[in-house]
């Protein structure tokens, strides 16, 4: 009988702590801070790219940074006045392992981006950044930030207002879901191959 019992009771339990975790998943993943002006904002790729712009350019007519930094196309912008003044590659001086080819080939596009990103902030004297990006992309950043920026630096995350995410599992929708899930896939993935670095 005790034997029954655990055998039913093990895979219940490891259902239920399942649950739970993709219950809470969801609020994991929606890191958000306060933030300040910083050196610069940090714009990272994705699938709804305009939505993330938008929340780009609301901080710089908030007046919340001196540059743009958009790595994935290696595009840095001074900004004047509101204004963005694209600086050419040239004046960054040293280009970063992900685009010369010196990144191990496993490594996650976004964690690429910011690699970039450090490399342009350092050649620029920046010590602070508002990363900007989806909602469930932010922890993510956060984790890979944590990894690849230096410590003792002011860093804040923004995600789009001007893209949905729903908190609570009843307001999701299929591709909610499928958004949750990947995020999640590529956290892991980043933990466990950020072992070796």
């Amino acid at each position: 009988m005790k034997v029954l019992r655990k055998s039913v009771l093990l895979p219940v339990a490891a259902l239920l702590v399942a649950l739970a975790g993709g219950l809470y998943l969801p609020h994991y993943l929606l890191l958000s801070t306060d933030y300040r002006k910083a050196d610069a904002i940090i714009l990272l790729l994705g699938p709804d790219f305009s939505a993330r712009q938008k929340e780009a350019h609301r901080l710089i007519q908030e007046g919340m940074a001196d540059y743009l930094i958009i790595s994935a196309y290696d595009k840095t912008y001074r900004i004047d006045r509101g204004q963005t003044v694209f600086l050419p590659q040239q004046v960054l001086g040293e280009r970063s392992r992900a685009r010369n080819g010196r990144a191990p080939g496993f490594y996650e596009d976004t964690h690429l981006e910011l690699i970039d990103a450090r490399i342009v902030m350092d050649a620029l004297g920046l010590r602070s950044a508002i990363f900007v990006s989806s909602p469930y992309h932010m922890r993510r950043i956060g984790v890979m930030v944590t990894r690849e920026f230096p410590k003792g630096n002011d860093y804040y995350f923004v995600p789009t207002r001007f893209e949905s995410a729903p908190r609570y599992f009843w307001e999701m929708t299929g591709a909610d879901a499928r958004k949750i899930w990947r995020e999640s896939v590529k956290i892991v993935w980043f933990l466990m191959y950020s072992v070796w670095l």
